[in-house]
């Protein structure tokens, strides 16, 4: 008992100010709990500057208002509310006076996360939140809807001071999207995810994203059942991180980004988009992959590349094509990741093609996934070798191959061009229903594999297969022949 009085008497030696931080940073029901400690207590959780709780819906506003309306400092720097069943929160304008009250504190940071029980189930987001002159992180997760109009309301949205905002997620593609971004004119960090599969209300068929001072770039958008594109345009002089999952829309950058490190583009079907044989007539065609394989040529400034495709988004077909002249070249590219979709080794001829793009790659991992048909898994080699390959290339990683003779064409050639190569790593996934069959068949093709010509001295074979383990380093084969 005397240790547990001393421990007090120690926190409580504490400046007030100290003890208000420390209070700041536990949920609001811990920090008012304190109250009861001592006298001096009593009232010092009142002074804290961020403000976290969880609130059933039905209660949010009077729980808010309640503690509010007790706090004592001017300045909130954060306001955090996780929030569940939003159908049972009350009129929209108790919710508005609810959350003007916060923005009034002056906050600086806003993160709400509503869990919604039921299909029907929408959080419409306080309009007051977007005139907040203070603050500068928003961060919105949940099925959003907005009250906001593209016209009328659109001139009161000023967010002078945003640097991060993030909607996730939004259930249309609102028409005053655009503005909203133009609104914030020292935005950095932008995330933006839609599922668009019920969209009832009208959706934008284009999107300006206009963020002078952006540098990270998040969209994620899923859209089943619709026939409509969205092209979205991307003027973000200043962007060092792009991420891109959508299999649908069309993008373009006003201007290319030079200032591009990492870039993660996704342009695979989720398995949905092949429920509905309706659907089909929407698929990407060879205008899409002409477009998306100039937006991504834009990005020749990146280090690092991450590219997701399938046969239907394969722009490695348009990539390396001259283009009224101009050849895209990637001269800081020196990582490479992909994933080939259903693509099968038909793919590799394109893909190899493409790589005159990027004369300084360095570190290529290619993931063949999905279960192409066997017409599509022909090798086919190209007329030409590219100088990544022969003079740059230090590690390739291969997984999905399924073991037949065209795989080992393709190491072959990569083996016999490879001057400079110390690594190539190959993961094997054989399909056969026979345990016994399946081990002799993966062993043949490894054996078949460490007794390839190496034009790289160095070079260190590295197999796995799925039979033995689910790492590499499963057999390594380091001779040269």
């Amino acid at each position: 008992m005397s240790e547990t009085i001393e421990e007090e008497d120690m926190l409580s030696s504490l400046p007030d100010a100290i003890l208000i931080e420390i209070l700041s940073l536990l949920p609001i029901n811990s920090a008012a709990v304190t109250s009861v400690l001592s006298h001096r207590w009593r009232y010092l959780w009142t002074g804290v500057n961020r403000l976290q709780f969880e609130a059933e819906a039905s209660h949010f506003t009077d729980i808010a208002d309640h503690i509010l309306g007790q706090l004592t400092s001017h300045k909130l720097r954060d306001f955090e509310l996780f929030l569940s069943s939003p159908s049972e929160l009350p009129e929209d304008d108790a919710l508005e006076s609810s959350f003007r009250n916060v923005c009034r504190r002056n906050v600086e940071k806003i993160f709400i996360h509503v869990q919604c029980s039921f299909y029907e189930e929408f959080f419409f987001v306080p309009a007051c939140l977007f005139t907040s002159q203070s603050l500068v992180i928003l961060e919105l997760v949940g099925k959003l809807k907005f009250d906001l109009l593209a016209d009328d309301e659109i001139g009161t949205i000023q967010i002078p001071n945003l640097k991060k905002l993030s909607l996730d997620y939004l259930l249309d593609v609102p028409l005053w999207l655009g503005n909203l971004v133009r609104s914030c004119p020292l935005l950095e960090n932008l995330n933006l995810v839609f599922k668009l599969d019920w969209a009832e209300s009208e959706i934008a068929d284009s999107v300006d994203i206009c963020a002078l001072n952006l540098r990270l770039l998040k969209i994620d958008l899923e859209f089943v059942g619709r026939t409509q594109r969205i092209n979205i345009s991307i003027d973000a002089p200043k962007l060092e991180h792009l991420n891109l999952r959508d299999c649908t829309s069309y993008y373009d950058f006003v201007r290319n980004p030079t200032a591009l490190v990492r870039a993660c583009i996704d342009l695979i079907k989720e398995e949905r988009y092949l429920e509905d044989e309706d659907d089909m007539d929407w698929f990407p065609s060879n205008h899409y992959l002409h477009h998306m394989s100039k937006f991504v040529g834009g990005m020749s400034s990146i280090s690092s590349l991450d590219l997701k495709l399938e046969r239907d988004s394969n722009i490695f077909t348009y990539l390396s094509s001259v283009d009224d002249g101009f050849l895209p070249v990637f001269r800081n590219l020196s990582n490479f990741e992909m994933t080939l979709d259903g693509i099968g080794l038909n793919g590799w001829k394109d893909l190899i093609l493409s790589l005159r793009c990027f004369p300084y790659l360095k570190h290529l991992e290619v993931n063949m996934e999905g279960d192409p048909p066997m017409e599509l898994n022909h090798w086919c080699e190209p007329g030409s070798v590219p100088e990544c390959l022969v003079s740059k290339m230090k590690t390739l990683q291969i997984r999905g191959l399924i073991g037949i003779d065209d795989d080992l064409k393709l190491l072959a050639y990569i083996l016999s061009n490879g001057v400079v190569l110390d690594e190539l790593c190959v993961d094997v996934c054989i399909r056969n229903d026979c345990k016994e069959a399946l081990h002799w068949k993966e062993r043949k093709f490894c054996m078949s594999l460490f007794k390839l010509p190496r034009s790289s001295s160095t070079c260190e074979v590295v197999f796995s297969d799925n039979f033995r383990a689910h790492g590499w380093q499963v057999a390594v084969g380091i001779f040269a022949t």
